[in-house]
């Protein structure tokens, strides 16, 4: 017999399309719902998964409060108010939430080390000690989580942006199309490939008028993200710059026109610190071949000001290399793989010797 999800293994993975089947009959429109007693609740629960991914402490906690289907519908909800603020960092954060939070779930599922009670205790693991949930799962998002090997282009694809170097390709034993994997690592590449799948489909479309309905309880969640952010990047100090934006600075300032590649890197990394979409364009106006129109356009495309909305991120150390943008590397370089993380450790050095 197919093994079928209870509602609360659904309701901790709550992103199965079985998942969504559950409550698709249970709840009104969301537009109705919104205005009932249920529907508080339920935006109390989005509201705390889009806080918990804000927060730089998360705790996942394995026995719910709420009903099975509230728990899903909150889920849910917290995507469509996260799509409706539109800020591409908050949804990456998001969709990381919910995977170190559906791995919490996998590794908990009979108790824990420190002594907590499983959520899900009484279910059966077979010989190699998965759980029907736990397979049904990686199933789902084409993980076998019972093989000690994963095909080449799977492991390519979810292994791409971790950093540790254990799961660099250089580092794993390849056999005929075919790459090893230890038992250990199976829930950890399982979670990567949920956080891609579930950013991927991010934002949704929701319509405008289901937005200024949401706008009481977003507008407050995006000041807190901005302000989470403030605190993060603070005001922006080029003195902070790694050495490649440093110099694609530098070579703007010199009268030298960047690269495709090189607008895109700076653009997306001082977008991204806190700076403006005209200040932005400002600082290309150091350029020989400045064209204010053509400028604002890309400036706005970068940037998801513009076109279809899609607000890109700068691009890791790793992409920086393959552009020839990876340039009089310091000490601190080999110590990170982004230039955002260069900045915000540089920024807080800098704070400590003040």
């Amino acid at each position: 017999m197919d093994f079928v999800p209870s509602a609360k293994e659904l309701s901790h993975f709550p992103f199965l399309k079985k998942a969504q089947d559950h409550i698709k009959d249970i709840f009104p429109p969301l537009d109705v719902l919104l205005r009932q007693e249920r529907g508080k609740i339920i935006t109390d629960l989005a509201l705390k998964r889009i806080n918990q991914a804000l927060s730089s402490k998360r705790t996942f906690i394995a026995h719910f409060q709420q009903r099975d289907e509230d728990e899903i519908a909150g889920f849910v909800l917290s995507r469509i108010i996260a799509s409706c603020i539109q800020d591409k960092q908050l949804l990456d954060r998001l969709a990381r939430y919910e995977a170190e939070r559906a791995y919490y779930f996998l590794v908990s599922e009979l108790g824990t080390e420190e002594g907590e009670r499983g959520w899900n205790e009484n279910t059966v693991l077979d010989d190699d000690g998965y759980s029907p949930i736990a397979k049904y799962l990686a199933a789902e998002f084409r993980i076998n989580i019972t093989e000690a090997h994963i095909p080449l282009v799977d492991y390519v694809e979810i292994a791409a942006p971790l950093h540790d170097e254990r799961f660099k390709l250089v580092n794993r034993r390849v056999h005929r199309g075919f790459v090893e994997i230890k038992k250990e690592e199976r829930y950890e590449l399982l979670r990567e490939r949920i956080r891609v799948i579930l950013r991927r489909d991010l934002p949704y479309k929701i319509p405008k008028s289901l937005c200024e309905q949401l706008a009481p309880v977003s507008e407050p969640i995006k000041k807190v993200y901005q302000a989470k952010m403030l605190q993060q990047f603070g005001t922006i100090e080029e003195s902070a710059f790694p050495p490649c934006m440093q110099a694609l600075v530098l070579a703007l300032t010199a009268g030298t026109n960047l690269t495709h590649a090189g607008r895109f890197a700076l653009t997306t990394f001082i977008h991204t610190i806190g700076m403006d979409v005209m200040g932005i364009a400002q600082l290309y106006a150091r350029s020989p071949d400045y064209d204010p129109e053509k400028t604002m356009y890309q400036v706005e495309h970068i940037t998801g000001r513009g076109g279809a909305g899609t607000e890109y991120t700068a691009p890791a150390c790793a992409a920086m290399k393959t552009t020839g943008l990876c340039t009089h590397k310091d000490a601190l370089c080999e110590k990170i793989g982004h230039p955002l993380s260069y900045y915000k450790l540089k920024k807080k050095d800098q704070l400590m010797k003040k």
